[in-house]
């Protein structure tokens, strides 16, 4: 299922998002006249790829928030189409997304090696680095918007008891987004429902 979420009256730009049956990833679709942004293309349906036949002629850019596979378990998927890329956040979050230990799929017996065999130097988000929930977790700033992964996320979603998670990193990676947001950002979460910044870090903080 695809559900509009809101529309930025500035850009002309339309925020989509698709839950997977793997984990409730949410997989979020910015599209605008030119392209379609996708952060997070977890485990999508048929419904789908469907729906994302109307934007043939749009650039398609893939974003990550983080290593974990259920993340980016049809990326390999979507850059078998043209005018598809992805954006590399590193060569060593390459290689973790590539590696089953790394990325977790083998702990699950689900083997994902994502590739980014089509990438793009085009950077369309402001990119906050934060470590905490896994070593290379990021997030991406847009306008108002925080797409927050499994970083910024409500308390019943949040694990940092996995391979690579730090709460000591997880802390000063929320201090640190915290200095850069907004009392009106919203965040879209890579589990669950949007919620805004400014809520969220009062009522984790009590």
């Amino acid at each position: 299922m695809i559900e509009p979420l809101f529309c930025n009256l500035d850009d002309r730009s339309i925020v989509y998002r698709s839950v997977s049956d793997l984990f409730g990833v949410c997989t979020y679709f910015l599209v605008d006249q030119e392209k379609v942004i996708i952060v997070d293309p977890g485990r999508l349906s048929e419904e789908v790829y469907h729906w994302l036949e109307q934007f043939k002629a749009h650039k398609k850019i893939i974003y990550l928030t983080h290593e974990h596979f259920d993340h980016h378990y049809d990326v390999n998927k979507l850059l078998a189409f043209e005018n598809t890329a992805a954006f590399s956040i590193s060569i060593d979050f390459e290689q973790a997304i590539k590696c089953g230990r790394k990325n977790l799929s083998y702990y699950y017996n689900t083997p994902i090696e994502s590739v980014l065999s089509k990438q793009t130097e085009f950077n369309f988000f402001e990119i906050i680095v934060t470590p905490g929930h896994s070593k290379f977790s990021v997030c991406f700033m847009y306008k108002n918007m925080l797409f927050g992964g499994d970083t910024v996320i409500e308390k019943e979603n949040l694990v940092l008891k996995l391979p690579g998670s730090n709460k000591i990193d997880y802390k000063e990676s929320i201090d640190k987004i915290k200095n850069l947001t907004s009392k009106n950002t919203i965040v879209l979460p890579g589990h669950g429902n949007l919620f805004l910044f400014n809520n969220w870090f009062k009522i984790s903080n009590q």
